[in-house]
């Protein structure tokens, strides 16, 4: 998967992401809401994302991981809907031609 120079939410528009598919992805809304997160984490149908070192090196959630990725996510998540100290976590949509969703967690230490 295609690395970015820096996070998702830092870059100007438009952003793309390509996957190892080759599967355009466009960027659709930043900093989604937290419940907007855990509809997509729960969604098989939808892809999950983490972007490690920063949002920058995104890597594919199994879907095992998503239950355990949620449980960091929902008490570290600095968006809308979440924790006003948090500031580990920040999630943006990403879509298809054909409308298919993809989750893009970005990680921060």
């Amino acid at each position: 998967m295609q690395a970015f120079p820096m996070n998702p939410d830092r870059l100007e528009a438009p952003v793309q992401l390509i996957d190892d598919t080759g599967t355009a992805w466009r960027l659709r809304k930043k900093r989604v809401d937290l419940r907007a997160v855990r509809r997509l984490m729960k969604d098989r149908a939808a892809t999950v994302v983490l972007g490690e070192s920063g949002g920058t090196r995104p890597r594919l959630v199994a879907d095992v991981e998503r239950p355990m990725l949620w449980d960091q996510v929902k008490d570290g998540y600095r968006g809308p809907g979440g924790s006003r100290t948090a500031n580990r976590y920040l999630a943006h949509e990403f879509r298809t031609d054909a409308d298919r969703r993809l989750l893009y967690v970005e990680e921060h230490c």
